[in-house]
């Protein structure tokens, strides 16, 4: 699709974020979601074009780490079985039209135009008053399901943003719903507390819901997964790492397991028992028994993927010590077998660089600080400079994620590693560096190619 075209998007884009920037410019930076969010207003909007979001089954992602793995994971396996996909996710890495798949493929930005067009004249009728606004991800959230409802879905697949009990996302009706681990994460907005972070992501339970599907859990985030589920009669199912991996028969994994990363494996756990559910409530049935997935087709794009061989360069969202010690797991096998590892770390100064340093204290042996280009975030390293002698090749900080891959370049050889960690921003700075397509959920039948990266 060529620029002219993307550039015409980006004032269509911009509506999605004029009621909220609206609201920045009148009272600041927002509170607590609970104070000043009010995703009544998504619903509305959905109502008002006949409720789109009820024309389909849809299963409704959360969670700290992997909502965006386990959504890609179940889209993938649910095409497998045959159906008509729709898959909306966020944030984008590098194409804004990321966030709407249908059957893996982005939607066209014509679409997007009109549909946006569309849902903007609604949103202007709707009595907004002058202290609240109309979530940006909540406008978002109404175009993709009219256009997974005009495309005629069998199912939908959707990411929530960082909570659920006052996201706007969550709105979407779902019978179905999926929660990725919770950790510690935006105390600003979620609260300063493991339970109040559990407590808002445990809103993804409604009314609605019949069947919850859960990572493994901390255990006060299990009780309040337990009691919201109760409260409101739906199924809690764990498929965390304490149960039986029997799964793996249900659905034939090509390949040996130790080829796949742990977590990709917990997370198609997960995943793989809520699309059986799905299925189960679509009719398929018969298409189960002799369902077979090769996860290493699925492209996981800015989760463990390599996007360089040499050296082994592997980019991940990584912006606290729960996801680095994930990284650092992996990261140690290569360490133990004689290769040095370097990590470029771009993570703004509200996120937990210390915890990811930390993280990484026994695997990496060079460390290059640098930020990403958004100019909405503030990349600070001044109070982690006490940690730079942990690693035995020195802390360096440089300009950009350009300038950080050429320094560690010129000090690691090609049997080397190199770890990009950082946040949504600096992922898609590194996909960008390196040319790699996010257009595509799938890699091509046969290529061999490794999940989530390419040769």
């Amino acid at each position: 699709m060529g620029q002219d075209r993307k550039w015409l998007a980006k004032d269509h884009i911009a509506l999605a974020y004029a009621s909220y920037n609206r609201y920045r410019q009148r009272h600041g930076r927002p509170g607590r979601d609970r104070e000043v969010r009010h995703p009544i207003w998504t619903r509305r909007l959905l109502d008002a074009f006949g409720a789109p979001d009820k024309q389909s089954l849809t299963l409704c992602v959360t969670g700290s780490k992997g909502k965006g793995s386990h959504a890609i994971l179940m889209a993938a396996m649910l095409q497998a079985l045959g159906l008509r996909v729709g898959l909306f996710t966020g944030p984008h890495l590098v194409d804004f039209m990321e966030r709407f798949r249908i059957n893996g493929r982005m939607m066209p930005e014509e679409d997007f135009m009109r549909l946006m067009d569309e849902v903007w004249a609604a949103a202007q009728t709707l009595p907004v008053p002058d202290d609240q606004y109309i979530g940006p991800v909540g406008l978002l959230a109404v175009l993709a399901a009219r256009w997974f409802a005009e495309s005629g879905t069998d199912v939908n697949v959707v990411e929530l943003g960082r909570g659920a009990l006052h996201d706007d996302v969550n709105q979407w009706h779902h019978e179905g719903a999926v929660v990725a681990p919770i950790f510690l994460e935006h105390v600003w907005e979620l609260g300063p507390t493991l339970f109040d972070v559990a407590r808002e992501k445990a809103g993804i339970i409604r009314g609605e819901t019949k069947a919850v599907f859960s990572n493994s859990q901390q255990p006060i985030c299990r009780d309040v997964l337990r009691a919201r589920a109760a409260a409101y009669g739906a199924a809690l199912i764990w498929t965390d790492d304490s149960e039986d991996p029997s799964w793996l028969t249900d659905a034939t994994v090509s390949g040996a397991a130790e080829e796949l990363p742990p977590y990709l494996l917990e997370n198609a756990r997960t995943a793989w028992r809520a699309v059986r559910w799905a299925a189960e409530q679509l009719g398929p049935r018969q298409r189960l028994r002799d369902f077979t997935f090769d996860l290493r087709r699925v492209r996981l794009p800015g989760r463990m993927q390599v996007v360089r061989r040499h050296p082994l360069t592997i980019v991940d969202g990584c912006i606290h010590a729960t996801s680095a010690a994930l990284v650092a797991r992996s990261a140690a096998r290569y360490r133990n077998a004689g290769r040095r590892v370097g990590a470029v770390i771009g993570i703004p100064a509200d996120k937990d660089v210390r915890g990811v340093l930390a993280a990484l204290r026994d695997v990496a042996d060079l460390v290059i600080l640098t930020a990403a280009t958004n100019p909405h975030l503030r990349f600070d390293y001044s109070h982690v400079a006490d940690m730079a002698s942990a690693f035995p090749m020195g802390v360096r900080e440089v300009p950009n994620v350009a300038a950080a891959v050429d320094a560690a370049d010129a000090v690691l050889t090609s049997e080397d590693v190199l770890l990009l960690l950082g946040t949504q921003s600096f992922v898609g700075d590194v996909l960008r560096l390196f040319q790699i397509d996010t257009g595509t959920v799938l890699a091509v039948e046969g290529s061999g190619e490794p999940c989530g990266g390419r040769s």
